[in-house]
């Protein structure tokens, strides 16, 4: 595990995840929250702070494959739930991984909803905010997408 991958693990996670469940979740639930999902090799219940998008019923968590917790969700949808503003919605999430327009559609919406995002990623936004192509081209095989479609009663 590298260095920075443990200081999100260790040390940004659990502090994120008390804020998130304090009185004072509204400084950052707006845009992270947490998804709870078990562990595809451990089977223990796993719980992680992303920032997220939410466009109706989908919510997309975008991540870079440095990362590993999005390992958990390859293969067919998984059951989770997406904690936002301190209520959990129960939904099925899907992985999308590998240059496709699937992933490179996901990312734009990602990117057109939280374009603070873009500089963490490496990409390049437009006048209009808008990704700019070339640069979602370099680096779309080293981003992974997680949509997650809420239950109908969210």
């Amino acid at each position: 595990m590298s260095s920075g991958n443990s200081f999100y693990r260790y040390f940004l996670n659990p502090v994120m995840r008390t804020l998130l469940r304090s009185p004072l979740h509204g400084i950052t639930s707006h845009n992270i929250g947490i998804v709870h999902f078990t562990g595809r090799k451990s089977g223990r219940k796993l719980s992680t702070p992303l920032s997220y998008t939410r466009e109706g019923d989908t919510v997309r968590l975008m991540s870079n494959r440095s990362t590993r917790w999005w390992l958990n969700f390859r293969g067919e949808e998984i059951r989770v739930e997406m904690e936002i503003a301190r209520q959990r919605h129960p939904g099925t999430a899907v992985l999308l991984e590998g240059d496709s327009e699937g992933l490179r559609e996901g990312v734009r919406r990602f990117i057109h909803a939280l374009p603070r995002d873009a500089k963490v990623y490496g990409l390049q936004l437009d006048a209009n905010k808008a990704v700019v192509e070339s640069s979602l081209a370099a680096i779309a095989d080293q981003l992974v997408l997680v949509e997650i479609h809420l239950d109908a009663a969210n």
